[in-house]
């Protein structure tokens, strides 16, 4: 999206009313985006419950790949969208379909209907992030917008750091349907003070012509492929090599398409530079088990440890603090050792982590636990950004934006890959050790495991069904692990390939020209990189 040459700019003279509601707009702005946050952390905590009520484990991770997949394609679409119809039809348009896709996963009442009202979350929440930040870019001069941007950066991690807090709360003591219903008041008003507050700035554009056929290609081949490697454990060869050449073909295709596109989903031009290469690979594999340890562990605790669903959500507490931390501490490092150094020792610790991770058992306590996921936070702490900032100085200025929002792409793929490839292994390995079983087990065959969700709690079964279920589920989350660890050795294997780059080639911006203003989306840090 092209810069406004007659960008608003505040000064002492801007009126009362004007300063006002540029506050209100902000604030509504920082409600939607804080409701994004929070979606991406607030569910996972709460589904092992929701298995307990819907049934439906064999489809689990379609919760999060749904949303994931849907918010992940609109978010470049919303973008465009802002600049077609203005930024706060937009913007509200968004909030809508969050707040509806909200309302219906609340009141949902079976898997199947959860993971259909989920996509439609996900078809709003693509335009939290771009279209909120781009009404920032309107109303902020540089200094003031930095700074605000900066604290909506933090409000991420906050967002992140309380997500399974809250929904481990509000799952015990009220209902799983309130991490969906919490999100109507929000909504509501995050809409109520952008559509009153906000006067429309920018001039609408005819001129911008929609990648459509580029983004529905793309979304087939990531739909296909989600299925096929939810399937993959159940399905014949010939249906996974089918699925398979569809996906390709598809690929195929899109790349033909965008490489004929006027303006294109994904410029291929990224891919002349190898730190780009090297960043958008890492974060497809690394995001796969980063994400889909997520939704698998505070299933681990609740079912396999017997633990509460607050307790539950407190395992990601460090996971998120060490995050944070070592975000902080990467970026400073970065002059001094440079990206490269920085990315190998993160990725060390990640994969110290993963290996943790890769031998869990009924007997792993929370302490390990917490051990695991400190190491891995910290690793991604280290790698997320620095990679980041090595690949926007591989291009030009003009094309940080895209470089930027293509990585994010790439692993939000990841993510919804991962919480799909780990399902499957979890389900697969869940059927074969049930079969092993008595016929007190019989009714579980299909991997429902919300018995021994109810049971930690009612003692509904014997104590010998109980252990044997508790056995079974924590192997079939080892293995699962252990599939997410397999992406974190590719993705450390990548990371080695990346090109040595010295402390001074970051100390100084060399994207700055005459041109640097072509692009907005240059000067939005990629504040949702590490959600």
């Amino acid at each position: 999206m092209k810069r406004r040459t007659n960008e608003i700019q505040e000064n002492p003279n801007d009126s009362a009313e004007s300063s006002l509601q540029t506050t209100l707009t902000l604030i509504g702005v920082a409600l939607g985006i804080f409701m994004g946050a929070l979606e991406s952390t607030i569910v996972g905590t709460a589904m092992p419950t929701v298995i307990a009520t819907l049934g439906g484990i064999e489809i689990y991770s379609w919760v999060a790949v749904a949303y994931m997949l849907t918010s992940t394609v609109m978010t470049p679409i919303w973008g465009k969208m802002a600049d077609l119809i203005g930024r706060r039809p937009a913007m509200f348009g968004g909030l809508a379909l969050f707040i509806l896709g909200s309302a219906l996963s609340g009141a949902a009442h079976s898997m199947g209907q959860l993971i259909a009202f989920r996509a439609l979350q996900g078809l709003g929440a693509g335009a939290l992030f771009p279209v909120g930040l781009t009404i920032v870019a309107d109303l902020l001069s540089l200094e003031r917008r930095t700074k605000t941007i900066g604290i909506f950066s933090g409000m991420w991690g906050v967002a992140s750091l309380f997500g399974p807090l809250v929904g481990g709360y509000l799952t015990e003591h009220w209902s799983w349907r309130w991490v969906f219903y919490i999100n109507l008041p929000f909504g509501l008003l995050a809409g109520v003070l952008i559509w009153f507050a906000y006067t429309e700035q920018h001039a609408r554009r005819t001129n911008i012509k929609l990648d459509y056929t580029g983004t529905i290609t793309l979304s087939l081949a990531m739909l296909v492929l989600l299925i096929l490697v939810e399937r993959a454990s159940t399905a014949s060869i010939e249906v996974v090599a089918i699925g398979g050449l569809i996906v390709l073909g598809l690929s195929a295709l899109f790349i033909w398409i965008e490489r004929h596109s006027p303006e294109p989903l994904i410029p291929l031009n990224l891919f002349r530079y190898r730190m780009v290469n090297v960043t958008i690979l890492h974060g497809l594999f690394a995001g796969m088990l980063l994400f889909g340890s997520m939704i698998y562990l505070p299933l681990f605790v609740q079912a396999v440890l017997g633990r509460t669903p607050t307790e539950a959500g407190q395992i990601l507490t460090p996971f998120i603090l060490a995050w944070v931390l070592s975000s902080i501490v990467g970026s400073r490092l970065i002059l001094r050792v440079g990206y490269r150094s920085v990315s190998i020792v993160g990725m060390a610790l990640m994969l110290s982590g993963a290996l943790l991770l890769a031998f869990v058992s009924e007997v792993t306590t929370r302490t390990q636990l917490a051990v695991a996921v400190i190491f891995m936070g910290l690793g991604a702490g280290l790698t997320i950004a620095t990679l980041m900032i090595g690949a926007q100085h591989a291009v030009s200025r003009t094309q940080l934006g895209v470089v930027t929002s293509t990585v994010q792409f790439a692993r939000s793929i990841g993510a919804a890959l991962g919480i799909g490839t780990m399902g499957a292994v979890m389900s697969w390995s869940l059927r074969h050790e049930l079969a092993r079983g008595g016929s007190e087990l019989a009714s579980l065959q299909h991997g429902d495991v919300g018995a021994l969700i109810r049971q930690t709690t009612r003692g509904t079964m014997t104590p010998a069904a109980a252990k044997f279920l508790q056995s079974a589920l924590a192997n079939s989350l080892q293995k699962a692990f252990f599939a997410g660890m397999i992406a974190i050795v590719i993705a450390t294997i990548f990371t080695l390939l990346l090109p040595g780059g010295k402390a001074h080639d970051l100390a100084h911006d060399e994207h700055q020209s005459p041109n640097a203003d072509d692009s907005l989306e240059a000067d939005i840090p990629d504040i949702g990189a590490t959600h």
